[in-house]
């Protein structure tokens, strides 16, 4: 009898001892998703139009924030960075590199004087663009639609410095997509 008592007390213990690694898995995961979601990924709510038709106002996005440091920002990235005037996130997409001339005619975008195909995730607008020079350590960036001016053609944002992208657009959560670096 004493050792039918026994295995029934140590048949408890193992479960509870099951169920409290189990417990402990699972937070243990958590925490590791939080802190990842936390220090590697970063959501913003699209707040207006300017990047439509990427994207929608209302939407949210998550923005990776290690990519700079281990990758090129490259031509078509959406970065996200702080306006200089009012701290607001906002949301551009690079159309100029360090080195190179950007300039429009008639919503033409031309790169040292060839023309950039945006069909992809554009519509075409009109608007005309003297040509600016991208210093080192920049880049120039625009908005999607492009009659919306709170991008690189406004003076308060000129020529993004590369080191005030705080992220790249990575995932929108809303209609989810994932929106992968293109070599260009």
């Amino acid at each position: 009898m004493e050792m039918i008592e026994r295995s029934v007390r140590l048949r408890k213990s193992h479960k509870r001892q099951s169920a409290l690694r189990t417990v402990s898995a699972v937070l243990i995961g958590l925490a590791i998703v939080f802190v990842l979601l936390l220090g590697w990924f970063s959501p913003v709510y699209i707040a207006d139009h300017s990047m439509e038709p990427t994207l929608r106002q209302g939407e949210t996005i998550l923005y990776d924030r290690l990519y700079k440091h281990f990758f090129e920002l490259k031509r078509s990235d959406m970065v996200v960075f702080r306006d200089p005037e009012s701290g607001a996130l906002l949301i551009k997409r690079i159309v100029g590199l360090p080195g190179e001339t950007v300039s429009a005619e008639g919503g033409l975008l031309l790169i040292d004087e060839f023309a950039l195909s945006e069909s992809d995730y554009l519509t075409p607008a009109v608007f005309d663009l003297d040509p600016v020079k991208v210093p080192d350590g920049c880049l120039y960036v625009l908005s999607d639609e492009r009659n919306y001016g709170e991008d690189s053609r406004n003076p308060n944002i000129g020529c993004l410095p590369a080191a005030a992208v705080l992220g790249v657009v990575r995932v929108r959560l809303d209609r989810f997509t994932l929106f992968a670096s293109e070599e260009r």
